[in-house]
């Protein structure tokens, strides 16, 4: 017998994203997750007329093509904060 996954719903304020700086291409807040710190870092997209996702800064469309490599299947689902649309990436730290 499979146990049924569980799914824990966590909503972030859009005044609690930190960009050190101007550059709202990319956002990031503190998780702690299980006592494991973990950065979650929203990245800035953009779809072109064939609804491919870019990153809106080319200083970090690495990131986003690298998320495409290790397991993105078509567009990756978005947040809006401060109404401009990003995808999220969860990254443990110590």
């Amino acid at each position: 017998m499979t146990e049924p996954s569980r799914i824990h719903e966590l909503t972030i304020s859009d005044d609690d994203w930190m960009n050190g700086g101007e550059d709202s291409n990319r956002l990031t807040t503190i998780l702690v997750l299980n006592g494991t710190f973990h950065h979650l870092e929203a990245i800035r997209v953009i779809e072109d007329e064939d609804g491919r996702q870019h990153a809106a800064s080319p200083d970090f469309g690495d990131s986003i093509d690298g998320m495409f490599l290790i397991g993105g299947d078509g567009p990756f689902d978005t947040v809006t904060i401060h109404g401009l649309e990003y995808v999220l990436a969860l990254i443990p730290f110590q």
